[in-house]
């Protein structure tokens, strides 16, 4: 692939036409500063590369600890149930009258 590439024509790195006066590729963003080479479009953006390992990156970042479910979540439950229990009693009440 060539530094030589200008549009219109297809891109050298992905094959997308580039239309006349382009200045990069509108699919994988190759432009004459990358050399029309596919692989450097992303360079820059601080990605991760192949040999991130996600999993050992939770590991440190977070201490390895499991999420424990807060105390919120157990409180609206509960508030849930006894709602529900007054919604069933007011239905009720009537019946006994």
């Amino acid at each position: 692939m060539s530094a030589r590439f200008k549009p219109p024509g297809q891109c050298p790195a992905c094959g997308e036409w580039v239309p006349r006066g382009a200045a990069a590729c509108n699919d994988c963003g190759a432009c004459a500063k990358s050399g029309w080479n596919g692989d450097t479009h992303a360079d820059g953006l601080d990605l991760p590369d192949n040999e991130f390992d996600y999993d050992d990156f939770i590991a440190r970042e977070f201490g390895g600890q499991t999420s424990k479910q807060p105390l919120t979540t157990n409180l609206w439950w509960w508030v849930a149930l006894v709602l529900l229990l007054i919604l069933v009693v007011t239905a009720l009440l009537p019946l006994f009258r």
